[in-house]
């Protein structure tokens, strides 16, 4: 267009302050890519994670701080969760999380697989525990989808930031399916669906293809052919026991277990009492690992799975981190990981029960004897 043009459509504009050297930067301004595709197709594992009904429940939160603690509860517990998992976060899309499982991207990696299921069922499983968080700071329960999908993906990358987008249509069957989902339930496509059946692992599921019914009261299978994802009848046995008898059941499953089955992660700057917190508890035959240094320590605990340990030993004042800063770290890739605080401080006690989700019973004084510290740690590892 030329500068003539451009002149002849200022004067012709309804907008008497737009002018001509407006409008050519306008111009200038459409020539220049603002998404930039990269040439890069893979398939992977998306996943969509979303409120049900958000805006009616944040419409009552008159207060911004309660609803910025609202959302904040419930998406960091969710990205926990996914980063457990081997996942990672795309986007915060309001009320939503987009992410997806890099390790996804080979077909034959079948844990990869399993931990989009896994991941799915643990956001599931961990709704409880998000509801009564939020209940201690006031404020209303939330419910719940998730869907995932398998398929190729497209990256572009906007000008104005560094932040990788996804394209791809498996991103919108993710979204199109979600809705199908009931609360606090995971859905997948056929895709996904195809890959997992086909897995050693997929008996440890059950996967009901979801149905609906037409205005005749008829049912018929929706057209997108989406299955509803649980654990197999097997995995919730414990469902049907009474409580007295699930108590029973997980108490000696964990009895028969051996010993040497346990990994436990044992943290104290100073190197003799690590040495022989060490030995006592491999004189019971459980593995342990030990770290002078915390900074270390977090650091291969970050490194391995996050269920790799059973325990975890650690002192409180340390340099570095100190012992709660780490159990908060720690809390936030395994929230079940059970910790144990071991301290000569006077005051540690009472410091501990400043903070309400640390139990005082997950306390024991210096110096240590040797029959309650394996006492102790028989009883946590019971639990």
């Amino acid at each position: 267009m030329s500068r003539d043009n451009l002149s002849s459509n200022s004067n012709r504009c309804d907008n008497p302050l737009i002018r001509e050297s407006d409008l050519l930067k306008l111009h200038d301004h459409n020539n220049h890519k603002e998404i930039t595709f990269i040439n890069y197709t893979y398939s992977y594992c998306i996943c969509i994670i979303d409120i049900v009904n958000s805006t009616l429940i944040t419409k009552e939160l008159t207060n911004s701080e309660k609803i910025r603690r609202y959302y904040s509860i419930f998406l960091n517990t969710m990205a926990s969760i996914i980063k457990q998992h081997n996942g990672k976060v795309i986007k915060n899309a309001g009320d939503c999380l987009i992410f997806y499982f890099p390790r996804t991207v080979h077909l034959i990696n079948e844990s990869a697989f399993q931990d989009v299921i896994e991941c799915g069922l643990a956001m599931i499983h961990a709704n409880s525990r998000v509801n009564l968080c939020l209940n201690k700071n006031e404020l209303p329960n939330v419910n719940y989808r998730i869907s995932a999908n398998y398929g190729k993906v497209e990256l572009a990358k906007s000008t104005n930031s560094n932040v990788i987008d996804l394209f791809v249509p498996t991103v919108n069957i993710c979204s199109k399916i979600n809705p199908l989902a009931s609360p606090n339930e995971m859905v997948i496509y056929k895709d996904l669906y195809d890959i997992i059946k086909k897995a050693s692992f997929f008996e440890k599921y059950y996967f009901t293809e979801m149905i609906k019914s037409d205005i005749n009261g008829k049912y018929c299978i929706y057209p997108y052919r989406v299955y509803s994802v649980h654990y197999s009848r097997k995995s919730v046995y414990n469902q049907y026991l009474a409580p007295n008898e699930i108590i029973f059941h997980k108490t000696h499953n964990k009895q028969s277990k051996a010993n040497s089955s346990f990994n436990i992660l044992i943290i104290d700057d100073d190197k003799d009492l690590l040495y022989i917190f060490s030995n006592i508890i491999k004189s019971e035959g459980y593995n342990t690992i030990s770290y002078s240094d915390p900074i270390e320590a977090w650091n291969h605990f970050s490194n391995v799975s996050p269920y790799y340990f059973d325990i975890i030993l650690t002192d409180i004042r340390m340099p570095g981190i100190n012992g709660i800063k780490l159990y908060y770290k720690f809390k936030t890739i395994n929230p079940d990981i059970k910790i144990l605080f071991i301290s000569a401080l006077d005051a540690a006690e009472e410091l501990i029960s400043t903070f309400s989700d640390i139990e005082n019973t997950d306390f024991i004084r210096k110096p240590v004897d040797r029959k309650y510290l394996l006492s102790k740690v028989k009883s946590v590892l019971l639990i």
